[in-house]
């Protein structure tokens, strides 16, 4: 038997700092910027038979730099879910796999991107304070090859394709309180925007002009392996409301002995209707 909910909003608004926008080795070519970002999502869940659920939603979201105006974007994106409950209860396992489809225009257009993802993820809830869960990620981002700068390399710099391996973990300290834990490997292609140099063009798959750093800088498309983590914590003021701190350092390792590192202070607001 299939029973139907009501839709569900939810609101999200957020500030954090990159300290590497560009994902640059060079301190010279380091670019750091503050953005504020809010998204509204809608959703709907649907149980089904035998502990499956479907979930289809949508969320408008948008972010706005301080510095680098021409990063600044708005995306709409479709999401749908399918998730197993072996059981009845908090304490079971449980699996999901998700598709979505997204499009993000930027105020520098040469960046906009049709984004493409799917997803695997399963944990279950060990006690009534620790959560634990895995999840993967494919996303291939589409975005439109400028015109070749060098013959023969191409300009398709803001396309990636990439995989994300996490292990997400939460520890209630109290009802209000949650402290969280995120520890990632991803493995693709990385964007590195700096001014011209040997050691990372001799590496790059591509190569476009990008303005929205400066009139010299360029973006290098690479493949590279990053490594990072994310702690934070959670608070819950009221039954609707959740109020977060978190911080993340990733550090990549490309192609070409090309490396850098950024770290990502953030507040968070979330509502749900």
């Amino acid at each position: 038997m299939t029973a139907r909910g009501d839709w569900t909003l939810a609101g999200e608004a957020g500030v954090r700092h990159d300290s590497n926008v560009g994902n640059a080795q060079s301190d010279s070519d380091i670019v750091g910027d503050t953005l504020i970002a809010a998204r509204v999502s809608i959703f709907q869940l649907f149980p089904l038979s035998d502990g499956y659920s479907v979930t289809v939603g949508g969320d408008l979201g948008g972010e706005s730099f301080h510095k680098l105006d021409g990063l600044s974007n708005a995306s709409l994106q479709g999401v749908f879910a399918l998730k197993k409950k072996w059981g009845l209860g908090a304490f079971v396992p449980w699996a999901r796999m998700g598709a979505s489809v997204g499009r993000t225009d930027y105020h520098d257009g040469y960046r906009n991107a049709w984004i493409y993802q799917a997803t695997l993820a399963s944990g279950r809830r060990i006690t009534e304070r620790w959560n634990l869960w895995l999840d993967y990620a494919y996303e291939r981002r589409a975005a439109g090859a400028q015109e070749e700068i060098v013959p023969g390399l191409s300009g398709d710099a803001f396309s990636q394709n990439s995989h994300t391996l996490a292990a997400n973990l939460e520890y209630a300290l109290s009802g209000n309180f949650i402290l969280t834990l995120r520890v990632l490997g991803r493995h693709g292609d990385v964007v590195s925007t700096t001014e011209p140099g040997a050691k990372i063009y001799n590496s790059s798959k591509a190569l476009a002009e990008d303005p929205a750093f400066g009139a010299e800088d360029y973006a290098y498309r690479l493949v590279g392996t990053t490594y990072g983590f994310r702690a934070g914590i959670v608070y819950a003021p009221t039954a609707h409301t959740l109020l977060g701190f978190g911080f993340a350092h990733l550090e990549t390792h490309a192609d070409g002995d090309n490396r850098y590192v950024k770290s990502i202070p953030e507040i968070t607001w979330d509502y749900q209707f």
